[in-house]
């Protein structure tokens, strides 16, 4: 029973290998990747050194016509050009892994011309992601690189210097991009530590890591991934102004502060920092700090709308609050004199909030509420008319 099994298996083999060397030979490409896929889940042919040997003759044979187009200057198919290299390097990758298992003692011998042959098809992996990146078509783009990276420590290049940290830190990167496009959070960081060594690049990886965090809900890492951020490039808007949105978000105000204080420190003719720092103190309610601050805001940046809101909303606030422990008693000479200090904050609060009325006109839920109170309270009946209409 067993040896009818094996003959039959064995004469199942010889006519998968002769339909596929048929395949080979007629140049029949498609129907002999149909029956490699078919192989490849065949656990008989799987393991098969010779299986892969035919492989990689019909995408060696694919891969040559695509070569000989191009150097006949005839229009040639780039993306299959890559693609059958990429599937020499898998196969090939495959069989010796296959043979190193079968003869461990003479795997070294054959792997010298195999490599030889093999390094042009590894190389043009890198060539055939910025293939696929340049025409946004992403998954290509990552198995290119992928395989890149992985090939390159592969046993089968041992000893050979196929790539450099350079060169691979750049294929990190490309492949973090292509799973970023893709909205494959988790396989950003299959290569992050590879990917932050290229650092022409590095702004964009932990950017790229940073928002993953976000969509993987993991806030501890975000934060740190913004703090580091920070300490690599601390102009980065990107970085500055999501910590600080973010601690702003969870009304951790205290740690906003010393965000924009420690920015401050390090340049104190930042517009950016010192806008964070604006938000900081205001949240603080340390009115007559942000006050000081957002002037100075205002002689580095005089177009800054925001700061004329900010302005405006401090003089306005500290109104309101005096206003709040006024005793109502309007024969009293301190009562008088304290709505006359009221009034005077409103006035002050009043351009401010009208330039930015003004710059933001759809932005009412900002400016409406606190320029009707300051004309009411100022009896400007005709600004008070106009804002009503």
């Amino acid at each position: 029973m067993l040896l009818s099994t094996v003959i039959i298996g064995h004469a199942a083999l010889r006519k998968e290998y002769k339909n596929l060397k048929t395949y080979i030979k007629t140049a029949n490409y498609g129907k002999g990747r149909e029956q490699i896929a078919k192989g490849l889940a065949d656990s008989t042919l799987n393991n098969d050194p010779y299986f892969y040997e035919l492989a990689i003759a019909l995408e060696t044979k694919a891969n040559d016509a695509e070569n000989m187009k191009l150097y006949l200057k005839q229009n040639y198919d780039t993306a299959s050009f890559f693609n059958t290299g990429s599937k020499i390097v898998e196969y090939s990758l495959l069989q010796d892994s296959l043979q190193a298992i079968e003869n461990p003692a003479t795997i070294a011998a054959k792997r010298k011309k195999k490599v030889a042959k093999l390094i042009p098809h590894y190389q043009n992996l890198y060539n055939g992601g910025i293939f696929f990146v340049k025409r946004k078509q992403w998954g290509d783009a990552d198995r290119m690189f992928s395989m890149y990276i992985d090939a390159s420590t592969n046993p089968m290049f041992q000893g050979v210097a196929v790539s450099n940290l350079s060169k691979l830190s750049r294929a990190a990167f490309w492949s973090m991009s292509a799973c970023f496009e893709t909205q494959r959070y988790g396989d950003v960081f299959k290569y992050h530590d590879l990917a932050e060594a290229d650092t022409a690049n590095l702004n964009y990886v932990l950017q790229y890591e940073a928002l993953s965090y976000v969509q993987l809900k993991d806030t501890a890492n975000f934060v740190g991934k913004l703090k580091e951020g920070i300490a690599c490039n601390l102009s980065s808007e990107f970085f500055v102004s999501r910590l600080s949105d973010h601690y702003n978000a969870i009304h951790d105000y205290r740690s906003a502060y010393q965000l924009s204080d420690s920015l401050v420190r390090a340049d104190s003719t930042s517009a950016l920092f010192r806008y964070v720092r604006t938000i900081a103190l205001f949240n603080l309610k340390d009115y007559d700090k942000c006050i000081d601050n957002t002037l100075r805001l205002l002689n580095i940046d005089s177009t800054n709308i925001e700061a004329n809101y900010y302005l405006g909303l401090c003089w306005y606030n500290k109104g309101l609050d005096l206003d709040a422990t006024i005793l109502p008693d309007p024969t009293s000479v301190k009562y008088k004199e304290s709505k006359q200090v009221v009034h005077q904050m409103f006035e002050r609060a009043m351009p401010y909030l009208e330039k930015f009325r003004i710059a933001r006109p759809d932005d009412k839920e900002r400016w409406q509420a606190p320029l009707y109170r300051i004309y009411f309270s100022l009896n400007l009946s005709d600004k008070l008319k106009s804002l009503e209409q």
